[in-house]
C-alpha cells in the first residue's frame, strides 16, 4: 500500500502531517511531493504520480485543503480512495483574497498568485459526488479558522465524515484520524 500526501497552499510535501504518516505507515510508502503553485502544473504532476503508482500498489491519496480539493477530483477520475483533511470545497473563492504576491510558507519561494490561477482551479471541481461515497473518507477540526467546517461537513453529508472538537486549519488530530483509517483499513 502507497499513501501519496497532496499538501495545501503554499506549503511543501513535508511537515508534521507527513511525519505522522511516515510513522504510522513507513517512510518508503508515502509519497509527498512539493507541488507547482500553477493548478494545471500540480494537476499533471499529481496525474503523473497517481498513475504511476496506482499500477503498482493499492494507493490512498491523502490531502490536506487545496490539497484535500485536488485529492477529490483524483479519487473522481481514477476511483482511488482518498482522506481529506480540512479539504477546501471551493478554493476557487475562498483564496480569492490570497491573489497577488505570495511567499511560500515552507520552501520561500516567491510567486505571483493570479485570477487565472483561481479560474483554472473551477476545471477541477466535482459536480456530482454520489458515486464517490465508499471511496471518501473526511476529517475536520471544528474550529478550522480559514475553511468552515460545517459547510465542509454538509456538503459531504452522506459520507464517512470525522468532526473533531476545537482544533484549526493546521488540523491536530492527525494520531486520531490515523487511528480510525487503520480501523477502515483493517474492515476493508
Amino acid at each position: 500500500m502507497k499513501i501519496l500526501y497532496i499538501h495545501g497552499f503554499n506549503s511543501a510535501g513535508y511537515g508534521d502531517k507527513i511525519n505522522y504518516l511516515r510513522e504510522a505507515f513507513k517512510p518508503r510508502n508515502v509519497i509527498s511531493p512539493t507541488l507547482h503553485y500553477d493548478p494545471e502544473e500540480a494537476v499533471s504532476q499529481l496525474e503523473f504520480l497517481v498513475k504511476a503508482i496506482k499500477e503498482k500498489d493499492k494507493l490512498y491519496i491523502f490531502g490536506t485543503s487545496l490539497g484535500g480539493f485536488y485529492a477529490l477530483y483524483l479519487t473522481e477520475r481514477f476511483k482511488v480512495p482518498s482522506v481529506l483533511i480540512n479539504p477546501s470545497i471551493d478554493p476557487y473563492t475562498s483564496l480569492q483574497k490570497q491573489v497577488g504576491p505570495q511567499k511560500n510558507f515552507k520552501t520561500d519561494e516567491e510567486y505571483i498568485f493570479t485570477q487565472d490561477h483561481l479560474e483554472k482551479l473551477k476545471n477541477y471541481y466535482i459536480k456530482d459526488l454520489n458515486s464517490l461515497k465508499d471511496l471518501v473518507y473526511v476529517y475536520l477540526d471544528e474550529e478550522d479558522e480559514l475553511l468552515d467546517s460545517k459547510k465542509t461537513a454538509e456538503y459531504f453529508k452522506g459520507f464517512h465524515v470525522v468532526m473533531y472538537p476545537g482544533g484549526n486549519h493546521r488540523f491536530t488530530h492527525m494520531k486520531e484520524l490515523i487511528e480510525d483509517f487503520k480501523k477502515i483499513l483493517e474492515a476493508k
